[in-house]
């Protein structure tokens, strides 16, 4: 049996507000917003009466899939803390923290913390850590200088 990773999955509060993110503040590729097919999703996911409108982001080594459903309505209203149960994040190395932090802000997503605190120990001790999430949950850890 061969398994390999095809890509990851987050549902977002709006697809095209984070496909923007996704291009014009970290420079990945977008393709254009698609809905497929009610039944295939439905059949998918387990997920009766869905309707959702997605978009495929091409970062280096990763493939995500951002979906918004329209329906069923969501039974919550934002994404889990870190320490809850299914809680998830996208982590990315970049090249300077703060820049990163202030360009997303425009975009709706705050730190973590005000300081951008630098790793004591380990095998990324010396780089700048910070989570940042936008006001639906949607959390991404930045690492690096």
């Amino acid at each position: 049996m061969v398994i390999e990773p095809l890509h990851i999955g987050f549902t977002v509060a709006d697809v095209r507000a984070m496909a923007a993110f996704m291009h014009d503040c970290l420079g990945f590729e977008v393709t254009e917003p698609r809905r497929p097919p009610a039944t295939s999703i439905e059949e998918v996911t387990g997920v009766i009466g869905a309707d959702v409108e997605l978009v495929y982001v091409s970062a280096p080594g990763l493939t995500m899939e951002l979906l918004q459903y329209s329906s069923p309505p969501s039974a919550t209203l934002t994404g889990g803390r870190p320490c809850d149960v299914g809680a998830a994040h996208l982590a990315l190395k970049v090249s300077n923290v703060a820049d990163l932090v202030q360009r997303a802000s425009v975009y709706g997503f705050e730190p973590a913390a005000p300081s951008l605190p630098v790793i004591a120990a380990g095998p990324n001790q010396g780089m700048r850590a910070t989570y940042i999430s936008d006001s639906h949950g949607f959390t991404i850890e930045l690492m690096g200088g």
